[in-house]
């Protein structure tokens, strides 16, 4: 159960919003909502934040290992051993059959973990693919979603489609990363939530983002074409 509330911590959640091959994970890592030396845990699906020593298509997360555990008992222990530490760390679980049951049941270990007076970092990759309603999720992830901040967490959730996510997601994350967008309907959604125009999301490309920060038309560009280099 999480514990040591505090009312006064700020909400941090964010949203990262692109099609395909419009760097979705890039955003997570480099624009800025992720502390240098985080504790991160993350749903790590099909193994975008894999380290390969040498290998630059598997950089683990901004360029630091990232361990991966496949089952449930082994991602248990181990996160709860690097978070008793104090220290931080960045550990995904990455279940052999990625499902639902899969994301809630991980949700609920970070629910029961989250601290108040901690900051515990959490990104939910493709979290469209999990969800099975784009109205109010509830359930554990609902609730690190809209209890969580006071908690300590901080929600990172990435998603191909705005259309298929839980408008919980959009409502309790006050940052927002658009990029490319392949369909209409998801740029007029991220239009409307962000009070911006749909000729600024056409005008993205490939790791070009619009950044929307907390208040009315509070935007800004953010452009990653240059972080590899």
């Amino acid at each position: 159960m999480a514990i040591n509330k505090d009312n006064e911590r700020k909400a941090l959640h964010c949203a990262y919003t692109a099609g395909t091959g419009g760097g979705k994970s890039v955003a997570v890592q480099y624009s800025g909502h992720m502390p240098a030396a985080p504790c991160l845990a993350i749903f790590d699906p099909y193994g975008d934040y894999v380290y390969e020593k040498g290998n630059p298509k598997n950089r683990g997360f901004a360029g630091k290992r990232v361990y991966h555990y496949y089952d449930r008992k082994s991602f248990a222990k181990a996160f709860f051993n690097a978070w008793s530490t104090g220290l931080c760390f960045r550990i995904a679980y990455m279940p052999r059959k990625p499902s639902r049951d899969e994301m809630l049941w991980f949700c609920e270990l970070m629910w029961h973990a989250a601290d108040g007076n901690r900051r515990l970092d959490v990104v939910i990759e493709e979290v469209a693919k999990w969800c099975d309603t784009s109205s109010k999720e509830q359930s554990a992830f609902g609730e690190c979603m809209t209890g969580g901040r006071k908690f300590g967490l901080v929600m990172h959730t990435s998603f191909q489609r705005a259309t298929e996510v839980p408008k919980t997601v959009l409502s309790q994350s006050p940052y927002k990363i658009i990029g490319i967008q392949e369909a209409r309907a998801d740029a007029e959604r991220m239009a409307k939530e962000c009070d911006i125009s749909l000729d600024e999301i056409a005008k993205l490309v490939p790791l070009t983002y619009i950044k929307k920060c907390p208040g009315w038309g509070n935007v800004e560009a953010l452009d990653l074409r240059s972080v590899f280099d």
